[in-house]
């Protein structure tokens, strides 16, 4: 299983590859680039609101489970690196506030039924119970569904504050990286680039990279049983 997810990350990478050439061909053969400046104009004249107002859209996504990867890349090549990290972290703490918030006190034999006897769910729930938010924290760094999870965290015995905490501190490395492609993939569709400039930008990833691999396995193997 521990090959399995890591074959998910990989995917996950090449995905967000893929989706950022296909950005930036559209961008040049489409309207695409202009409906985005469109909305980075229109969204800047509220000023640092608008990376929140995006973030909303963001946590209104991710709570209906649509997959946050694209909406995360679009806001790197939107608002840059800063403003787009800005707006895809409030939108996690949006997204995963309502998800756990749902399943606790909404929804929650609702939830509950769709888990059943899910052994990886026992297994999270059992790692939870022993080591707390350290766990929530290591498992935000493993390919799995954000949607999703937020719900089934909000199953366990987890304070809420510690669960967001470990939530933001867990996603931030993955998606400092994801938001830097899409940034980076704007500066690119503007014009031609310095070489050092395309040399500093894959040193960048290759770092991310390096230190989301690292925790991922920092995280299977302290996690155990839930992480496969």
């Amino acid at each position: 299983m521990k090959d399995f997810l890591k074959s998910i990350g990989l995917v996950k990478l090449a995905l967000a590859g893929v989706l950022l050439v296909a950005l930036i061909l559209a961008a040049r053969y489409f309207p695409v680039l202009d409906w985005i400046k469109a909305f980075g104009v229109w969204s800047q004249q509220f000023g640092i609101a608008g990376a929140f107002i995006y973030g909303l859209v963001f946590g209104i996504a991710a709570t209906l489970m649509v997959p946050c990867l694209p909406l995360t890349l679009l806001a790197g090549f939107t608002f840059g690196l800063a403003q787009g990290l800005l707006a895809v972290m409030s939108g996690i703490a949006i997204g995963a506030a309502a998800g756990f918030l749902i399943a606790r006190y909404v929804a929650r034999e609702t939830v509950a039924k769709k888990v059943g006897e899910n052994a990886r769910f026992a297994a999270i729930d059992g790692a939870i119970a022993k080591e707390g938010w350290k766990i929530v924290g290591l498992l935000r760094t493993l390919p799995v569904p954000f949607g999703v999870t937020n719900y089934l965290y909000g199953l366990t015995a987890i304070g809420f504050w510690r669960y967001m905490a470990a939530t933001m501190v867990g996603m931030l490395p993955g998606n400092i990286l994801f938001v830097y492609l899409g940034a980076f993939g704007k500066r690119s569709v503007d014009g031609p680039r310095h070489p050092l400039e395309y040399a500093m930008g894959a040193l960048m990833i290759a770092a991310l990279v390096a230190v989301i691999v690292i925790l991922r396995r920092v995280a299977q193997r302290t996690a155990g049983p839930a992480a496969v």
